[in-house]
Parts: C-alpha cells; structure tokens; sequence
C-alpha cells in the first residue's frame, strides 16, 4: 500500500483468529480468505489459474475470495475493538503513513 492513500478493507475471523483482508479483485498466486454467503470462512492459496478459475468462476455467485492484507500476527487489535469493527460488517478503512496503519470505522 502506497503512503497517504486510503483502502477500504474487511474483517474477518478464521477459526477464531482476525484476518485483515482488501476488497480488491485478487490475482492469481495470492492467499485468499474464502466465504460462501459470508459464512465458512477457511484460507486458500490461489496457486494456479485452476484453481482461481474454480473460486472466483461467476457460476458460483454465493463464493467470495478476499486479498489477505493483514495477518493475526500482524494485527494489534484488542477484543473489544475486533467486537466494535465486527458490529459494522467488518468494513473499515486503512491509511498508510509511511510508518504506520491507521484504520478508522
């Protein structure tokens, strides 16, 4: 992410850990949270056109892959702050200072 610019990001727990994850199109070789409805959450590498083709295909218009952009490693929220962004659908936005994530409901 480039500095001083905004993105809009989500998110999403996997197995009772938070994930960070863009709304932006992925590509092929990126790891993707996927969801059916919303729900099932589980983590798949996009390794191949196959296999991208298989998720992301628009027959299956309930699948959903989201861009990890943020690990649990990586995220520093409490778990009063994970409950408040998850209230508001998991969206939120992030900006980039050059040091820094700056993220804002």
């Amino acid at each position: 992410m480039e500095q001083n610019t905004k993105q809009k990001v989500k998110l999403i727990m996997v197995e009772n850990e938070p994930y960070v994850v863009s709304l932006e199109k992925p590509e092929v070789g990126d790891e993707v949270v996927v969801t059916v409805g919303g729900q099932y959450p589980s983590l798949v590498k996009l390794e191949n056109q196959i296999v991208y083709d298989l998720i992301l295909n628009k027959k299956l218009t309930l699948t959903q892959a989201f861009r990890i952009f943020m690990r649990p490693d990586s995220i520093k929220f409490t778990s009063e702050q994970i409950e408040k962004i998850l209230e508001n659908e998991g969206l939120m936005d992030v900006e980039y200072d050059g040091k820094n994530y700056m993220y804002s409901i």
